[in-house]
C-alpha cells in the first residue's frame, strides 16, 4: 500500500474519532439518570452482608426470578435493575454480568481520552521515509486504533447516560459477585476491596467495615475452592511489614506467613522452588519445631483435600488480582 493511502486511512480514522467524541459529549450531556431511592441512595457499599443492594428503577419492579439474562451489549441503563435485582436474589451470574458491564462503564472516560490521544499521536506521524516494514507496522498501529475506537462506541452505546448512582454501586457489587463464587471478584476484592473504585469510595466510607465483615468467609471460600491467587494473597499479607489492605485486616503472624507460603511452596513450578525455599527458611526461623511441623501438615492436608494436583501457575511473578477488570 503506497503512503498516500496510508495517510487517507489515518485521516478518516482521526475523522471517526473526533466524530465520535462529538457524539458522546451529546449523548453525555442529555441524559437524565434515574435517582436512587432514598433509603438506599446514603451508603450502598456499606450494608451488611447478605442485605441487598439498590435498585436503580421504577418504585415497583416485575420481574422472573427465572428469566434469562438480557443480550451482551443492552444499554447497563435499560437492565441494571433486573440485573441488580437478580444478584441480589443470588443469581451468580447476573452478579458477574452486572460486575463487569459497571466496571467498563467505570473506566469508559478514560479509555475514551487514552485512545483519542493515541490515535492522534498515530496520526501526526509521518510516513514519508517509512520503508516496506515500518510501513506494514504502521498500518497494524492503524487497524488496532481502529478496533480500540469500535470498542468505545460500543462501550458508549453501553453505558449511555448511566450516572454516578450507578457506577458508584461499583465496590459492592465486587463484593457480592465474590461473594456469590465469582472467582475473579473474590481475588480483586481480597486484593484492594473497596480500594479498587478509590472515587466510590469517598462517597461510602462504610465499604471498609464491609470489607472487614466479608473478607474472612471469601478467604475460606477460596481455600476450599483451591484458589492459588487467594493463598498467595495471603502469604504475602502475612509477610512482617506487609502495606496490603488485606494486611491491615489480617495482622502481621510468621506462623500463618510460614503456612501459607508453605502451602504455595507445595504447588509452586520447579523453577519457583529455590526462592520461595530461601523465603521458608527466613520464616521458619521465627518458628519451634512444633509450629513447624503443625504449619507443614496443615499445609499438606489443604494440598491434598482442597487443591486436587493443581499448580500455582495462574499466579506468575508480579501478577495483579485486579487484571482481570483492567487492572
Amino acid at each position: 500500500m503506497s503512503k498516500y493511502r496510508f495517510l487517507l486511512w489515518a485521516c478518516l480514522v482521526l475523522a471517526a474519532l473526533f466524530g465520535a467524541y462529538l457524539l458522546g459529549r451529546k449523548e453525555g450531556s442529555s441524559g437524565h439518570p434515574a435517582a436512587l431511592p432514598a433509603t438506599a441512595a446514603a451508603d450502598p457499599a456499606g450494608q451488611a452482608p447478605g442485605s441487598e443492594l439498590p435498585i436503580v428503577a421504577k418504585a415497583s419492579l416485575d420481574f422472573d426470578r427465572g428469566a434469562s439474562m438480557p443480550p451482551l451489549g443492552t444499554p447497563l441503563k435499560m437492565v441494571y435493575a433486573q440485573l441488580q435485582a437478580q444478584a441480589n436474589a443470588g443469581d451468580a451470574r447476573a452478579a458477574a454480568r452486572l460486575l463487569r458491564d459497571l466496571n467498563r462503564c467505570s473506566r469508559l472516560r478514560a479509555t475514551e481520552w487514552s485512545t483519542m490521544r493515541n490515535a492522534g499521536e498515530l496520526t501526526e506521524h509521518k510516513t514519508e521515509n517509512l520503508n516496506a516494514a515500518q510501513l506494514r507496522t504502521y498500518q497494524a498501529l492503524l487497524e488496532s486504533a481502529e478496533i480500540r475506537q469500535r470498542e468505545v462506541e460500543e462501550g458508549r452505546t453501553l453505558c449511555a447516560d448511566v450516572g454516578d448512582e450507578i457506577l458508584d454501586t461499583l465496590n459492592a457489587n465486587m463484593a457480592q459477585a465474590a461473594r456469590l463464587g465469582d472467582a475473579d471478584a473474590r481475588a480483586c476484592y481480597l486484593s484492594r476491596g473497596p480500594l479498587y473504585d478509590q472515587r466510590g469510595l469517598l462517597k461510602q466510607p462504610a465499604a471498609l467495615g464491609a470489607y472487614r465483615r466479608e473478607a474472612t468467609a471469601l478467604i475460606e471460600s477460596g481455600l476450599a475452592a483451591g484458589d492459588w491467587r487467594v493463598v498467595d494473597l495471603l502469604q504475602s499479607a502475612y509477610e512482617p511489614g506487609s502495606q496490603s489492605l488485606l494486611a491491615g485486616l489480617v495482622g502481621t503472624d510468621v506462623d500463618r506467613h510460614y503456612r501459607y507460603l508453605k502451602l504455595y511452596r507445595l504447588g509452586a513450578e520447579n523453577f519457583r522452588a529455590a526462592q520461595i525455599d530461601r523465603q521458608l527458611a527466613l520464616a521458619a526461623a521465627n518458628l519451634s519445631p512444633a509450629q513447624r511441623a503443625e504449619a507443614d501438615e496443615w499445609a499438606q492436608t489443604t494440598l491434598r483435600e482442597n487443591f486436587n494436583g493443581a499448580s500455582t501457575a495462574g499466579t506468575p511473578q508480579g501478577w495483579d488480582a485486579c487484571a482481570p477488570f483492567g487492572g
